[in-house]
């Protein structure tokens, strides 16, 4: 166990290296909502679900697109991502707003947070990332550090298998790991959450599971 666990911690590093080597060009192609079909009424639908009373956190948060719009809607944001280039990405275009918590750098194997510390994660597209052989532990991190009630929302690509994949708007290498929505849901129901429901993107492939803590 111990070595899958230093194996998907390399992954892990390796793809944070490629966002952080890919920075600009990639929180620039990924800023605009149009490219993304439903997107935004998803960010929007998790704001409305996620209690009040404490921060939320935009885990993957790459050049803060979602992490922003959250403010604007009214919630006080923890931003976080593992690659340091891409969090200052974000953190330059995020200046005046008011509600935005801070900017934190974490990996989603072990968050630097409080137990029960936040209303609600938001995760998309990050936790695609990270190994099989390590998403029990992510899901376990994202569970303790939501207080009671709070709500987890992550979207993940459809299908099966994982590796690493060239290409796209990136130079370099990047690990995906595909799942199936049923599976997914088994998953999170290990890690704790309860009342885990998938919604289907407007984006083809992909998937949203909402689960409450």
């Amino acid at each position: 166990m111990g070595s899958r666990m230093s194996e998907a911690g390399e992954i892990t590093r390796e793809t944070c290296g490629c966002y952080d080597a890919n920075a600009n060009s990639y929180g620039e192609a990924s800023e605009d909502y149009d490219r993304f079909p439903g997107l935004r009424a998803e960010v929007v639908e998790f704001a409305r679900l996620a209690p009040r009373h404490l921060p939320v956190l935009d885990l993957g948060c790459g050049g803060g697109r979602d992490a922003r719009l959250l403010a604007s809607l009214g919630r006080t944001v923890i931003a976080g991502d593992y690659a340091p280039a891409m969090l200052e990405w974000a953190r330059e275009r995020s200046r005046g707003e008011g509600r935005m918590l801070g900017f934190l750098r974490l990996n989603a194997l072990a968050l630097p947070l409080r137990d029960a510390s936040v209303a609600g994660v938001w995760a998309s597209g990050s936790l695609l990332h990270i190994p099989s052989a390590g998403m029990a532990r992510a899901l376990a991190e994202v569970d303790r550090v939501l207080a009671p009630a709070g709500i987890a929302a992550i979207s993940m690509r459809i299908g099966d298998g994982e590796g690493w994949r060239k290409g796209g708007s990136l130079d370099g290498r990047r690990w995906f790991t595909f799942v199936d929505p049923d599976a997914f849901t088994d998953c999170m129901e290990a890690a704790g959450f309860s009342d885990v429901r998938i919604r289907f993107a407007g984006r083809a492939g992909w998937f949203i599971a909402i689960g409450t803590r």
